[in-house]
């Protein structure tokens, strides 16, 4: 049993980027699309909500049939090193427990391939080419029947990369953000580890009946134009990474900015909720409301504790701020004011040194 099953599940997602046709810049500047969509009203989690793809974790996921597939393929260990090899904080997700498999970097990773497969159709595969940070997305072959076929349990993932010779790009699947359910949603909580995947071309989606009701590929730009409109809704993680993308405007930028990171790890990011006169705020690490060698499952007896302060004295309080202000389901509001954690995109766009990457 991994510590912490009692209080949470384990999920996996990825942020899939591709790249605008001959490199075009769309009218915000763009050169590349986001690949996100529409949770039906089926699903348990998040009904409604524009979301990347991704699930929960399966022990398919965690099979030493994996291991026996990279043998085969002649797969180096030391290629498989320069995945589970990763300095700096890291989140209970990616904590290898008694009775894991694999190293939880690879296992992790298989679980968001397995998910973007099966819920849009989406295979990433390993370049065989030169390597150059970038994945390959394999639709030549019946992609509905497999995709039927690996969501309801008829064949297990692996089996497909069998049939198809290839390897699953865990190269191309950049490590970049751990979400954690915060605390008071008590009956469902999910610690989701987030990885990016870039494509040079967009590909094509076969979305899966059940869970999916529509996808789009949008610029990060146009889908958080349409969340502050009210034509879309964003749960606080994609809102916070869209906004992370956002200040990016080329897709080879964050390619490198995703392959230079990997030496600072990641923090995991538990928004703490607390009650304002005029809204509500999730503080995030670095705030100086976040309560210092927080657990994760401890319940935030201060919640009430300035509700009759407004969110803006609130901030004029704070010396360090790393927050989420919400003043109703769709204004959603940023504060940011130190040097982005673990070497990443600041959400507010600081990211003069990264840029030059």
């Amino acid at each position: 049993m991994r510590m912490y099953e009692k209080y949470w599940r384990d999920s996996a997602s990825v942020i899939v980027l591709a790249r605008n046709r001959h490199n075009e810049r769309d009218n915000h500047g763009y050169n590349y699309k986001v690949l996100v969509f529409k949770r039906t009203e089926n699903t348990s989690f998040l009904p409604n909500h524009i979301v990347f793809p991704g699930g929960s974790f399966d022990p398919q996921d965690d099979s030493t049939d994996w291991l026996r597939l990279f043998g085969e393929q002649r797969i180096p260990p030391e290629a498989l090193q320069t995945v589970t090899s990763v300095s700096g904080p890291r989140p209970h997700i990616f904590r290898r427990m008694e009775g894991d498999q694999l190293d939880r970097s690879i296992s992790v990773r298989l679980c968001a391939l397995r998910e973007c497969f099966e819920e849009l159709g989406v295979l990433l595969v390993a370049n065989k080419g030169p390597q150059t940070g970038f994945s390959v997305a394999r639709t030549d072959f019946d992609v509905r029947t497999w995709q039927a076929d690996v969501h309801d349990g008829r064949k297990a993932f692996r089996q497909l990369y069998e049939q198809l010779h290839e390897t699953p790009d865990l190269w191309g699947l950049y490590e970049w953000s751990t979400w954690m359910t915060p605390t008071h949603f008590r009956r469902k909580r999910f610690e989701t580890a987030f990885f990016l995947a870039a494509l040079n071309e967009v590909c094509p989606v076969l979305p899966e009946d059940y869970e999916v009701e529509e996808y789009m590929w949008e610029s990060p730009r146009n889908l958080l134009d349409a969340h502050s409109e009210g034509i879309l809704w964003l749960a606080p993680p994609q809102s916070y990474e869209l906004h992370r993308l956002s200040h990016v405007h080329d897709i080879d930028v964050i390619v490198r900015v995703a392959k230079a990171r990997k030496r600072f790890g990641t923090t995991p990011f538990c928004p703490v909720g607390f009650n304002a006169a005029d809204g509500y705020i999730g503080v995030l690490p670095g705030d100086d409301l976040y309560p210092e060698q927080f657990d994760f499952i401890t319940d935030n007896e201060d919640m009430n504790k300035y509700g009759e302060l407004t969110m803006r004295e609130l901030a004029e309080r704070a010396r360090n701020l790393h927050r989420v202000e919400h003043r109703g389901l769709h204004q959603q509001t940023h504060l940011h004011n130190g040097p982005s954690l673990d070497g990443h995109l600041h959400v507010l766009g600081y990211n003069e040194p990264l840029s030059k990457l």
